[in-house]
């Protein structure tokens, strides 16, 4: 029998181990001249920054909302046979290469429509004078709807790389929707360091010391130590903006490295419930983002001539669970589990509303490296009027004692003096002014109103995170590679859909009766049907030749599969 390869869209899938970093070098740069890779870009049309930075403003003056505008989306309709140039390798593989400017923009992203990769294909961004970058991103950020969110690259000149090894020539698929012009800038330089501060001066670095030495002040440095590996930036698109916010991954009382996240329902700006029909595909995740304490400056560190050389890694998606404007509460479930090797910490969280006699705060402050925020009093019990609408019960820090929030910090958690979560970042007038905060008071969501909130799951946190209805009250945090369990990395389904690519007749095998639904390209739904025993025929005679998306149920498991019709 011929060999079958295929190609598994692993969409919300906890099999994933992708590792989107910026610490490998896309293929061109070693494998391609420089005087070959001229090409013509494709160039944006203009952003007016003024007039958005004028909207920020008017925002800010109501001195709440916390997420954070950070670009405008600018449509595009690029692809891999409408745009860039390919280049044909000695080895017979090949590579795709797009250069986009957006004149003046900060920084850049991608957004694509489509994006489908076969096994051993990948897909780097960088930008033009190699001083930024990310990937690779390979098949195991296909999703099934096919939507990808790119995570952000430095400066207006972005290049898209994509490599396609010979064996799957054909089989791959990109089109850019759109383009991120980045008017805030995230990757600020001050007095020749890289240090990566646009956040207000009064902000503190997360490695420097959490605490003052005074009789009484909680020592946090445990606490620090494990939350800056449950902590993320969070790259969001709002219609044709995006937004940053923060959260966190949160263990539940399985304690099986399920990736729940947590952050603020406010940066979503979806209604309540929204559940399934909220598309958090295009969000990305940037975990571990922090400056080493080496040279003793807290947030800096010395630019050793060495690109990226704080690390970024990228997790991909994510599936709406619950959310309620009673708390500004949003939970997700992450597409990919994390690497094995980030060891991601998994905040704990205590769930019964006792008041609690210290707080820290961990966040990134206009996308800032990762800032902590302390206060040395209890938090007070009140009720806000949020986004002019909704009564939002929430625990009240009237004056942080070390550090401060901004906005980007919208949806970072506040840990009790138990280090456990209490609550999520639902605004407040808290900032910088000068190398002092203001004074004024912060405002997070309560995670015991959160737990019990509304009449299903889509609305409420104890569904999600105790699973099995223990009642638990609180529960501990953990890192990865001690939760890490088998029992969640569910095996596929043993499906083979033979021979693939076909002219259009396919035999379907499986251990399980099937149903099944053939999609085209564009989500439309081609032939459906169903198999009474564990091998029959698919037939595809009647479409037109090219690309399709087979979803197949078998027994309580979907997977969804490519099929190439020749």
């Amino acid at each position: 029998m011929k060999q079958i390869i295929l190609f598994v869209l692993l969409f919300a899938s906890f099999a994933g181990f992708a590792q989107v970093t910026n610490e490998f070098e896309p293929r061109s740069w070693s494998m391609i001249e420089k005087s070959s890779v001229q090409m013509t870009p494709v160039i944006l049309p203009a952003v007016d920054v003024d007039a958005l930075i004028e909207e920020d403003q008017e925002i800010a003056k109501t001195k709440f909302n916390k997420a954070l505008r950070v670009g405008e989306d600018i449509e595009v309709d690029l692809d891999l046979y409408n745009s860039g140039s390919w280049t044909t390798l000695k080895n017979g593989d090949r590579l795709w290469r797009l250069n986009v400017v957006a004149k003046g923009a900060k920084f850049t992203r991608a957004i694509f429509d489509l994006y489908s990769l076969p096994e051993g294909a990948e897909m780097y961004l960088y930008n033009n004078d190699k001083s930024d970058r990310i990937g690779p991103y390979t098949s195991n950020e296909n999703q099934e709807d096919g939507i990808l969110g790119s995570w952000i690259i430095e400066g207006d000149n972005l290049w898209i790389e994509y490599y396609e090894p010979a064996r799957v020539k054909g089989l791959g698929r990109l089109s850019v929707s759109s383009i991120t012009y980045g008017y805030i800038d995230l990757f600020k330089k001050n007095d020749g360091f890289a240090k990566l501060n646009e956040s207000g001066s009064c902000n503190v670095d997360v490695l420097c010391n959490p605490n003052t030495g005074s009789p009484g002040i909680k020592d946090w440095s445990t606490a620090r130590d494990n939350h800056i590996n449950s902590v993320a930036r969070i790259l969001i698109p709002r219609g044709n903006q995006a937004f940053l916010c923060t959260g966190s991954i949160i263990n539940s009382t399985a304690q099986n490295a399920t990736p729940y996240f947590l952050t603020a329902n406010h940066c979503l700006d979806t209604f309540e419930g929204a559940g399934s029909s909220f598309n958090a595909n295009n969000w990305t995740f940037g975990f571990q983002w922090y400056a080493n304490d080496s040279d003793k400056r807290c947030a800096s560190f010395q630019a050793t001539g060495a690109s990226n050389p704080v690390p970024v890694r990228i997790l991909t998606g994510a599936q709406l669970k619950a959310n309620n404007d009673d708390s500004d509460v949003a939970l997700f479930l992450l597409n990919q589990n994390p690497p094995r090797a980030w060891n991601l910490y998994y905040a704990g969280w205590d769930r019964s509303g006792a008041i609690p006699t210290q707080q820290l705060g961990v966040h990134h402050p206009r996308g800032d490296i990762m800032k902590i925020s302390r206060n040395d009093q209890a938090a007070d019990l009140t009720t806000i009027v949020f986004n002019g609408q909704n009564q939002t019960l929430t625990w009240k820090v009237a004056d942080w004692d070390y550090g401060v929030t901004e906005g980007g910090s919208s949806g970072s958690f506040l840990l009790n003096q138990d280090d456990q979560i209490i609550g999520q970042l639902a605004g407040g007038g808290a900032e910088c002014l000068g190398t002092t905060d203001n004074g004024d008071p912060d405002f997070y969501g309560r995670f015991d109103v959160s737990w019990n909130s509304g009449l299903n799951a889509s609305t409420r946190l104890r569904d999600w995170l105790d699973p099995s209805a223990t009642g638990a009250i609180t529960q501990k945090g953990a890192y990865y590679q001690t939760l890490s369990s088998d029992e969640i990395i569910k095996p596929s389904l043993e499906i083979k859909i033979y021979p693939n690519p076909s002219t259009g007749l396919y035999i379907i095998e499986s251990e399980l009766p099937t149903t099944y639904q053939v999609y085209n390209l564009n989500g439309q739904l081609m032939i459906n049907g169903s198999t009474s025993v564990t091998s029959d025929q698919l037939d595809l005679t009647p479409v037109a030749t090219g690309l399709y998306f087979i979803k197949i149920t078998a027994g309580n498991q979907t997977i969804t599969r490519k099929l190439v019709k020749q």
